[in-house]
């Protein structure tokens, strides 16, 4: 991700606005900051401000030449205010007050994965409706949502972009040594829902919001009532470990008049992906293995409702409205989203490693507070089918979350 971002920074065309002041013209830019230029012939010296219009805080000052440039370390929205002083004579010879109505501005979603990209898009079209802008997005998703976003015009990653006013990027950004990256992110991400990242990077109120996906219901492929089930996921920490689990509410789903529709790409019957849920389900239609996610969305979309775990998956029931149940112990109830069933372990297990320190995606067995010990994902071990159960007796007879 960050070669492509890398790519796009360098291939920006950056609106330059100039303000001629006497002897000096300025040139400034929001790209991943605030970039100041004085240009001039005339030799001075000036105090550059860059202040928070929010709090009236400095975020950044120095002192340079002319034919000197500076730039701020803040990558994230800051509603900013450029001051610049003439030290000559102490007086203010140019402000600029961050204005981005009918400029464009340029986000670009850092991430592949299903859930990020669902999580964080809305708030590409809030800060759009509030600074009345004009906005260019890139995201690696960009034909789920481009019909339904005709106001923003979506690029490719990578892609050039000319007369930028400002750039931002939406991410989970960390340092060398693991701690959140604060000049990227301005709060703890991991202390609050994986939505409010972006509003939190775009200075927009956060108020749980869904995408509109560009999917089509092409009707039920399935004849009668069923539910979707995604099991699966990017590693062993987000699976619902216990063993008899899944099996025990497929049952009871089965004797309640449900068939049950496994939806992932991990194949049924992969002794390997099998044995970590417990030995290979039965009692489930088989729609394992590699399908377009327009398919996947047709099927959910159909569903009575969806069972899953910390996944893209669950994500996209959330997002086209089918009554979703969560269950994970590895992620806080706030990490994902609120218009849901969520399943949680008892307090007195271990639980939310996901947010509290940075998850090890090239370990499979991640689990680090109990790796290697009995208590080895005791989190989802501790959800019972029970628990489960009454979730789905809860969710089955609401018409809508």
């Amino acid at each position: 991700m960050r070669e492509v971002l890398i790519k796009e920074y360098n291939n920006l065309k950056r609106l330059n606005l100039k303000s001629k002041g006497g002897d000096y013209t300025f040139k400034l830019d929001f790209l991943q900051g605030c970039t100041f230029e004085i240009l001039g012939t005339k030799p001075g010296k000036f105090n550059v401000q860059f202040l928070n219009q929010d709090n009236n805080e400095i975020v950044y000052e120095s002192q340079i030449t002319n034919n000197m440039w500076v730039k701020s370390n803040k990558k994230y929205y800051l509603n900013y205010l450029i001051k610049v002083t003439d030290l000559e004579n102490n007086k203010v010879i140019f402000e600029h007050k961050f204005n981005a109505e009918d400029k464009r501005v340029y986000i670009h979603l850092d991430s592949k994965a299903i859930g990020d990209t669902l999580a964080w898009f809305p708030y590409v079209e809030e800060f759009r409706k509030k600074h009345k802008c004009q906005m260019v997005c890139s995201t690696f998703h960009n034909e789920w949502f481009e019909s339904n976003y005709p106001k923003i015009e979506f690029i490719t990653p990578g892609t050039q972009s000319p007369n930028l006013y400002a750039m931002y990027n939406i991410g989970w950004h960390y340092n060398e040594d693991n701690t959140v990256n604060a000049d990227w992110n301005p709060n703890d991400f991991k202390k609050y829902s994986l939505q409010e990242c972006s509003a939190d990077i775009l200075g927009v109120d956060y108020n749980e919001i869904k995408p509109k996906l560009t999917f089509k219901n092409e009707g039920s492929k399935i004849e009668g009532k069923y539910v979707c089930i995604a099991p699966h996921g990017s590693a062993h920490a987000k699976y619902w470990n216990n063993p008899k689990g899944w099996q025990h509410v497929i049952d009871y789903l089965n004797e309640n008049g449900y068939k049950v529709l496994m939806i992932t790409q991990e194949k049924l019957g992969d002794k390997w992906h099998d044995s970590k849920l417990g030995g290979t389900l039965t009692g489930v239609i088989d729609k394992t293995g590699d399908y377009p996610l327009s398919d996947r969305a047709n099927d959910i979309i159909n569903a009575e409702f969806f069972i899953g775990i910390g996944s893209g998956l669950s994500w996209l029931s959330w997002a086209l409205n089918t009554k979703t149940i969560l269950i994970s112990g590895f992620s806080a109830p706030f990490s994902e989203f609120k218009d849901c069933e969520r399943i949680f372990p008892p307090l007195s297990s271990c639980n939310s490693c996901y947010n509290k320190v940075r998850l090890n995606a090239g370990d499979w067995e991640w689990c680090p507070e109990h790796k290697n010990t009995k208590s080895q994902y005791e989190c989802t071990k501790t959800i019972t089918s029970t628990t489960v159960i009454e979730a789905i007796e809860r969710i089955k007879n609401l018409t809508y979350l």
